[in-house]
């Protein structure tokens, strides 16, 4: 069994993951988009973004190797972030 910082999401402990993603809510636009609010702590946000970070570039090292057009922008990020989200939500392998 792992210690509970063994388990890792792109690069950073599942676990102080899911406590920043815990500061976040969507919120419903009229358009019928979703907006993103709320404050992380700075112990948790810095975390956060590397672990964006990472999960953006493998996306974008994804999308060269496959011979797209990198994503980029806006889209980069929302991809980045339910990708990372999917992945900070799933059960570890020791635990299934």
């Amino acid at each position: 069994m792992t210690a509970p910082d063994d388990d890792l999401v792109a690069g950073e402990p599942r676990r102080v993951l899911r406590r920043a993603l815990s500061h976040l809510s969507t919120q419903r636009r009229d358009d019928g988009s979703l907006e993103l609010l709320g404050e992380v702590p700075p112990d948790l946000a810095d975390p956060l973004m590397r672990a964006l970070e990472r999960v953006a570039g493998e996306l974008v090292d994804d999308d060269e190797r496959r011979g797209e057009v990198p994503r980029s922008g806006g889209r980069l990020h929302a991809d980045a972030f339910v990708a990372l989200l999917l992945r900070v939500t799933d059960t570890p392998a020791d635990q299934a």
